[in-house]
């Protein structure tokens, strides 16, 4: 049996270790699923490194963007003033897990409902002048179109229910804006970040330099967590403090506010900054021709802070959102995921004219000028692919894989056969193999069973045989027993049970009680 095992193993372990390359075809040898990263190095004999690698490479994990894309109507709303497809998609929000809003460049909505399947467009019927486009906020109950200097809101619900917001307050500059709650925060650069009371009809209060108690700001984005009923924490953006920590209170129209920490990370290169669920934050910035991320670790009640992990990016960021997975990337036509809780390298993906990305759940969300789109991530893993430009040639490599997973490092070593008979065992063979080496499995158990009964049949036969040599009384005992003890228990009532003289027991000479 060892002998068998050891004659087969080799043949077995050449099969599966060995893959054969015919000229003329691009070969994806195997998947690597739990590869972080990787590399892929040719290796002599004695398992030296060449530094040439030839045939074989290692194809990077990409990202797979398969989802749903719903285009833009063209001939909705005609209008002879305008161009025909003139009109083009500029933003977008997302509420729940199945509404999609898309703003046009002619202020129409486009409006998607996963859930029924249905697309529809509004004409929203609004005149303005604005140079600017306009950012559009969306809430449970309404939507909102902020331009630095002039806002519109609208009721999703009732469309006939919109109107210019009066109190907006005109701005040089207007960056980014968020409801929270029944709160708008704008950051507002230089001038700091306003907030609007939307209940009090926009009434809106400034946190400004004097107000925080800094000598000079320049707010250009923020991202907030709520910490309990009216209690907010703010992670501001500014190029000149750095990241900055306020704790705000907002209570009956009234602000308080209080600086925890400045000057967090680069203090001039932040270009977005955005916050997950376990409150870590993660910045975007820009050093000389370098792009970067930065994940920070933020103790506000310690007023204590520190970096967590550096990702690189080879291309322009735009902006950047995260959840519990992964950090999206925003770039021009090159754009990047991040699984950072791996602490894994960048991820590119392709997607050209991309205007803004959403991130809502699993979900990536999208829109182009003339699309909104929706798909969720699915990673294709590293893969080993081979190919040779000749048939004259006939050689074996041998390569070796060197890979990070999140049990550690590991590799695995490999040969590859280029334009030479494949040697394959057949899997009717794999099959055989395997049959015969059940059936001798099963006839060594048989086999041990079989001696185990023999062995005993002939211990039996030789208790039986010295038995049997033993006095006649005492053989019978040891070979009958239990026709003995029947005997003797009748023996012994009748003695007992029958009340005979002395003479009357006494047996004859020569008479058996057998």
């Amino acid at each position: 049996m060892l002998l068998f095992i050891y004659l087969i193993l080799p043949t077995l372990n050449k099969a599966l270790q060995s893959y054969f390359v015919k000229f003329g075809e691009v070969q994806t040898l195997f998947e690597i699923k739990d590869a972080l990263d990787a590399q892929l190095v040719q290796i002599d004999d004695n398992n030296k490194i060449i530094n040439n690698l030839q045939f074989c490479y290692l194809s990077n994990r990409t990202l797979l963007t398969e989802g749903q894309t719903f285009q833009l109507p063209s001939d909705q709303f005609k209008n002879d003033s305008l161009p025909e497809n003139s009109d083009l998609l500029i933003d977008m929000v997302i509420l729940g897990q199945s509404e999609i809003y898309g703003l046009t460049i002619n202020n129409h909505l486009f409006h998607i409902s996963l859930i029924n399947e249905i697309t529809k467009v509004y004409d929203l019927n609004i005149i303005n002048e604005q140079i600017s486009l306009p950012q559009l906020i969306g809430s449970s109950e309404y939507f909102i179109l902020a331009y630095p200097n002039y806002a519109h809101y609208l009721d999703f619900r009732n469309l006939q229910n919109q109107g210019n917001i009066e109190n907006w307050q005109s701005r040089q500059s207007r960056y980014y804006s968020q409801i929270i709650d029944c709160y708008l925060f704008s950051v507002i650069g230089s001038d700091g970040l306003e907030i609007y009371f939307i209940n009090q009809n926009y009434q809106s209060y400034t946190l400004d330099k004097q107000s925080i108690g800094l000598q000079a700001v320049d707010f250009r984005d923020f991202s907030i967590s709520k910490l309990k009923e009216m209690n907010y924490l703010l992670y501001i953006l500014c190029k000149i403090n750095g990241i900055i920590v306020i704790d705000l209170t907002i209570q009956n129209e009234k602000v308080l506010s209080k600086l925890l920490l400045k000057n967090i990370g680069p203090k001039n290169d932040g270009i977005a900054i955005t916050i997950n669920n376990d409150d870590f934050v993660f910045v975007a910035y820009k050093t000389k021709n370098q792009y970067y991320v930065i994940q920070f670790n933020i103790e506000f009640i310690n007023k204590k802070w520190g970096s967590v992990a550096r990702f690189n990016i080879s291309n322009k960021i735009v902006d950047i959102g995260v959840n519990e997975k992964f950090i999206l990337v925003q770039g021009f036509h090159t754009h990047f995921l991040i699984y950072y809780q791996d602490k894994e390298n960048a991820i590119p993906f392709q997607l050209t004219s991309v205007k803004q990305f959403v991130l809502s759940g699993d979900y990536i969300y999208g829109t182009t000028s003339k699309y909104l789109f929706q798909f969720k991530p699915n990673i294709q893993p590293y893969q080993i692919k081979c190919f040779i430009e000749t048939d004259s040639k006939q050689i074996e490599i041998r390569y070796k894989l060197i890979y990070r997973t999140n049990q550690g490092q590991k590799s695995r070593e490999f040969k590859v056969h280029f334009n030479q008979k494949p040697f394959i065992i057949p899997i009717y063979y794999l099959f055989f193999i395997l049959l015969v080496f059940l059936i001798s499995i099963l006839f060594y158990i048989a086999y041990r069973q079989y001696k185990n009964q023999r062995e005993k049949l002939v211990e039996s036969q030789q208790l039986e045989q010295k038995i049997r040599k033993l006095p006649q009384n005492r053989a019978s005992k040891l070979l009958m027993p239990y026709t003995f003890r029947v005997v003797q228990t009748n023996i012994e009532n009748r003695i007992n049970t029958i009340n005979y003289g002395d003479e009357d027991t006494i047996l004859q000479k020569d008479q058996k009680i057998f």
